[in-house]
């Protein structure tokens, strides 16, 4: 835990051993959140960085499964259509 000040201005400055273990560089974007009497920094995490990831790592994994994207497509349409079924089906009465 550091201590840090707030200036005149309302700014504080995050020190370097925390900003470098978050990856926190020059010109990020923090959320701030009190929560209750105390005050949170969030890492603001860009929709697409995390979207890349998950796409790499999909990617990792399918050729480690040997898995085409014809077998992926596949399972997300049987995914959906069970899916569908479950949430929809009773509702249409078996349509």
């Amino acid at each position: 835990m550091k201590l840090v000040s707030v200036t005149k201005k309302g700014q504080v400055t995050i020190p370097e051993e925390v900003r470098r273990k978050l990856g926190i560089e020059p010109g990020a974007k923090l959320i701030v959140e009190s929560v209750g009497s105390e005050l949170a920094l969030l890492k603001k995490v860009e929709i697409m960085d995390s979207l890349e990831e998950l796409q790499r790592y999909c990617r990792k994994l399918a050729k480690r499964k040997g898995l085409t994207l014809k077998d992926i497509e596949e399972e997300i349409e049987a995914a959906r259509a069970e899916i569908w079924k479950e949430k929809y089906e009773k509702r249409l009465g078996g349509l």
